[in-house]
C-alpha cells in the first residue's frame, strides 16, 4: 500500500514567549517501496537545556537507521521481533553517539542562554568528565512510522500517541502502554537504559486483513493535551475522522496538508495546550478506500460513548469546529439521532 505523507510541528506559546525555540521536530522519509514519518518531542525543562537539538537529531538519526535497517529486508519479508530489537537498540545508540559529538563540537554551553537556568546539581554533572550524564541535555521522546508496502512498523519511546484507522472502520491505538510515562514524567531517549524502553507494533497491511491499516497517525503530547486527561483518546478518534479525513474526501491532500499546518495545528496550540504540538499521518492515496472505510461503521460502535455536551464545550475540538464549522457534524447527528429515540 502506498500512503500520501505529512509532517508538521508549530511552535507553541510556551516556550516561543520565553523566546525558546521549537522543542518538537518531524519529517518525511521516503526512498524505494520505504515511507516513514517521525515526530520527536523534546523534554524542555530546565535541565534539558539542548532538547530542540535532541529532538531533531531523535528524528535525523531514526531516518538514517531506517534505511540501513530497511535495505537489508527482501521483498516480502516481514519484520521479526530480533530484528526490531536490534534496530531499536542501534537507534538508541546512534542518537547517543550524536548527541555527545554535537556536545563536544559546541562546548560554549556556558555562554548559552539556556544554560542560566540548569539546575546546580545538573551543571556539575555536566561539567565532569563523565559522559553519560551529556544525554539528558538533549532528552526527547520519539514516535516512528515505517511502511515497506506490505507491513508498517511502529516504534515509540515515551510519551505522544499513535492512532490507526483500520479496514474494519475501528480507530486502534496498536502501541503498548508505557508504564513509566505518567504526568509529566515520561521515559526518553536520554535514559541509560532507553533501549529497553521502546515499545513498538507490526501492522499487516494484507488487502483481505479487516486490520489493515488505512491511516496511521503520530501526534506528541501538545495535541494530545488539548483534550480533557483520560478522554483525549476519543477526541483524537474524531479529530482525524471529522476532520483531517474529512476534509482529504472533500478537499483533496494538498488542501488538507496547507489548512493543518497554516490554521488547524497553530490554532490549536495557541488555544489549548500552548505545547508545541507535532503530527505526521500516513494516509492511503486511495481515496475510494479511504471513504468506504470512514462511512461504515465500526464492529464496536454501540460499545462508544459519546462525550457530553458539557465535555465538548470546554475542549479544542469544539472551539475549532466554530471556527472552521464542520469538525464535529457526525458528533451532532448522532446526538440528534440519539434524542430522537429517547423522545
Amino acid at each position: 500500500m502506498r500512503f500520501s505523507t505529512f509532517a508538521a510541528s508549530v511552535h507553541g506559546r510556551k516556550y516561543r514567549e520565553r523566546g525558546l525555540p521549537c522543542q518538537d521536530s518531524s519529517d518525511i522519509l521516503e526512498f524505494d517501496n520505504v515511507q516513514a514519518i517521525a515526530v520527536a518531542d523534546g523534554h524542555g525543562g530546565k535541565d534539558y537545556f539542548r532538547s530542540d537539538i535532541g529532538s531533531r537529531l531523535a528524528v535525523q538519526v531514526a531516518f538514517e537507521q531506517v534505511k540501513k535497517f530497511c535495505n537489508d529486508i527482501s521483498e516480502g519479508e516481514t519484520f521479526s521481533e530480533n530484528s526490531i530489537r536490534n534496530f531499536e537498540f542501534e537507534l538508541w545508540e546512534a542518537w547517543q553517539r550524536a548527541v555527545k559529538d554535537d556536545w563536544k563540537r559546541n562546548l560554549n554551553y556556558v555562554e548559552e542562554e539556556r544554560w542560566q537556568g540548569v539546575s546546580d546539581k545538573y551543571k556539575a554533572r555536566y561539567t565532569s568528565a563523565e559522559e553519560r550524564y551529556i544525554p539528558v541535555a538533549y532528552g526527547t521522546t520519539l514516535l516512528l512510522a515505517v511502511s515497506i508496502g506490505w507491513q508498517v512498523l511502529i516504534v515509540q519511546i515515551g510519551d505522544g500517541s499513535c492512532v490507526v484507522l483500520q479496514r474494519d472502520g475501528e480507530f486502534k491505538l496498536p502501541v503498548p502502554p508505557d508504564g513509566e510515562s505518567f504526568g509529566y514524567v515520561t521515559t526518553s531517549l536520554c535514559d541509560v537504559d532507553g533501549y529497553k524502553k521502546f515499545r513498538h507494533a507490526v501492522l499487516d497491511c494484507s488487502e483481505d486483513s479487516p486490520l489493515a491499516p488505512v491511516a496511521v497517525f503520530l501526534s506528541t503530547d501538545g495535541l494530545d493535551d488539548c483534550y480533557p486527561i483520560g478522554d483525549n483518546q476519543k477526541y483524537l478518534y474524531k479529530l482525524y475522522a471529522d476532520t483531517v479525513i474529512d476534509s482529504m474526501i472533500s478537499n483533496g491532500y494538498r488542501v488538507t496538508c496547507d489548512s493543518l499546518r497554516e490554521e488547524l495545528l497553530p490554532y490549536m496550540t495557541e488555544h489549548g495546550s500552548n505545547d508545541d504540538i507535532s503530527l505526521a499521518y500516513l494516509v492511503t492515496k486511495d481515496l475510494n478506500l479511504l471513504k468506504r472505510t470512514i462511512e461504515q461503521p465500526p464492529p464496536t460502535v454501540e460499545e462508544q460513548s459519546l462525550p457530553t455536551v458539557e465535555e465538548m464545550q470546554v475542549t479544542v475540538a469544539e472551539q475549532a469546529a466554530q471556527l472552521r464549522e464542520r469538525l464535529l457534524p457526525l458528533w451532532w447527528e448522532e446526538r440528534r439521532k440519539h434524542h430522537d429515540k429517547q423522545s
